[in-house]
């Protein structure tokens, strides 16, 4: 006889990149989930740091459409203005007296944002050794994310200097 817990099985999604079905631990679905939770936390900058809000509408975008370049095959979405961004005097200073020195919620956010880049970049160099999902997530496509992640920080740097 086969019990309940033996019937029961998680629930698979059927990936568009490998055309393959995937459990939901697999590193593509961690790579979209955390690509969506920095997109999140950009959103609710727009709104703590409202000087700089055209700036993460374009780095939203951006994110979208690096998602679509990934599942679909498009053209890879230009990183050029992120580099503009990303320009200006090259020094990161100490993360923790940049906190200590900040008078909003801006650059906490801000650090919050390019902490979890990071976490999108390890994501998506990890499916990049991923056989089935190699070629979508190849060195191209992921060239504008390390200045997604020196624009947020240089950005946290400058707020956290606001009196």
């Amino acid at each position: 006889m086969i019990t309940m817990a033996e019937k029961l099985k998680f629930p698979t999604f059927e990936c568009v990149i490998s055309n393959t079905v995937e459990d939901y631990d697999s590193e593509v679905e961690n790579f979209f989930l955390v690509r969506n939770y920095l997109s999140t936390e950009l959103a609710d900058l727009r709104e703590i740091d409202p000087e700089w809000k055209d700036n993460y509408v374009n780095i939203i975008r951006y994110l979208s459409e690096l998602g679509e370049s990934i599942v679909m095959g498009k053209k890879v979405p230009s990183h050029e203005f992120l580099i503009q961004l990303s320009l200006g005097e090259e020094v990161e200073d100490d993360s923790t007296e940049r906190l200590l020195r900040s008078r909003g919620k801006a650059t906490a956010a801000l650090m919050r944002a390019a902490t979890r880049t990071r976490e999108v970049m390890y994501w998506y160099v990890k499916n990049s050794k991923v056989e089935r999902f190699a070629k979508s997530f190849n060195p191209e496509r992921f060239q504008g994310l390390p200045f997604v992640r020196l624009a947020l920080t240089y950005r946290s740097i400058v707020t956290s200097n606001k009196k």
